[in-house]
């Protein structure tokens, strides 16, 4: 089965507070058997728009990558990331290659 991703850019506006979001979804993604596989605190967005802060995390699946995001309990930790941060863009996606 393919694996599920999240690639996530995001510009971090307020440290302090993002640090709280970011202890906050360490634990919560290890519930949820994902992983951040990647991440770069001062990534080059050379197309469209993107933050400094880049993460890909991964998931068993790209259903339960969807999942994940629906949650109640991430969409309200979200909103300490949306107070802490500017210009968030997440994608969902699977790691098959159909063409």
């Amino acid at each position: 089965m393919a694996k599920g991703y999240w690639l996530v850019t995001t510009t971090v506006t307020n440290p302090e507070g993002f640090g709280q979001y970011v202890q906050g979804f360490a634990t919560w993604i290890r519930s949820l058997d994902g992983k951040v596989v990647a991440k770069d605190l001062e990534a080059k967005t050379v197309e469209g728009k993107g933050g400094k802060l880049a993460v890909i995390i991964e998931f068993p699946s790209k259903e339960k990558a969807i999942d994940a995001y629906e949650r109640s309990d991430y969409q309200e930790l979200s909103k300490i990331r949306w107070d802490n941060s500017t210009d968030t863009n997440i994608t969902i996606m699977d790691s098959s290659v159909t063409h």
